[in-house]
């Protein structure tokens, strides 16, 4: 099936179900588009005379060390759709900035000490947000992982930023607490009312289960240099800023 007839059939069985849990990329993209935040971001995108700083943070897969192979990670691959792919013409965005603060081995719980250095101190315009795999490993506490993940959203608002939560890529290792840590992001993004990009449905879409692709992984936690392709894709794609004709997005992922 290509991505036009997906996104149709998407399209059609939100339709049908209503308030259905988003589980493809066009039913994320239908449920981002009815949120003020939405109109917020495209708002920015299209006034190309305002550069836009666009803030990264989170763990290992956002940090995107060793396990991409020396190839693009998705923040990266990020910079290269939105300030020269983007728009009628490439480089539309080219005053924009993309600054990534991710730290391998961190939380949510983690990062709120840390907040002035990595997050408030750059004054950001739209904040991407991904948490999720070492809380369910180290903090180990549900209630705590969304309250954390509130507050880090609050601090976004604060600053007149528009925060993007980010559901993890699932594991090939099966725990039985990853899918209850994946939907604990997408319940504190409905109670936030925030943008999503939910890369664990789409994955589970791709895969039939909530484990990931042997071959997106470089390991049982952390996406390769294939996964980060895919993460960059759902990333535009959910937020309805995918270039059309997009080298980036064409690059293969088998």
């Amino acid at each position: 099936m290509n991505m036009k007839t997906l996104v149709a059939t998407a399209c059609a069985a939100l339709a049908l179900c209503g308030t259905c849990r988003a589980d493809s990329l066009a039913d994320v993209n239908a449920r981002n588009a009815k949120l003020p935040d939405y109109k917020a971001l495209h708002s920015k995108v299209d006034n190309t005379e305002k550069p836009i700083l666009w803030l990264f943070v989170g763990d290992s897969i956002t940090h995107g060390a060793q396990h991409t192979n020396g190839f693009r990670s998705y923040p990266e691959l990020w910079m290269e759709i939105i300030k020269w792919e983007y728009g009628s013409r490439r480089g539309l965005r080219k005053e924009d900035i993309v600054l990534n603060t991710g730290v391998s081995g961190e939380t949510a719980t983690g990062f709120l000490p840390q907040a002035k250095w990595r997050l408030t101190q750059f004054k950001p315009d739209v904040v991407f947000i991904n948490f999720g795999i070492n809380d369910a490993n180290k903090v180990k506490d549900l209630n705590k992982f969304k309250h954390d993940l509130s507050s880090i959203v609050g601090m976004v608002r604060k600053m007149k930023a528009i925060p993007v939560l980010q559901v993890p890529t699932p594991t090939t290792d099966g725990q039985a607490n990853r899918p209850d840590y994946a939907e604990a992001v997408r319940t504190v993004a409905d109670k936030e009312k925030c943008l999503l990009v939910d890369h664990a449905a789409y994955w589970k879409e791709i895969s039939g289960s909530d484990t990931a692709k042997q071959n997106w992984m470089n390991n049982a936690l952390h996406p390769n240099q294939l996964g980060h392709r895919v993460m960059a894709m759902t990333l535009a794609k959910e937020l309805g800023l995918a270039p059309q004709n997009s080298p980036t997005l064409k690059l293969p992922t088998e």
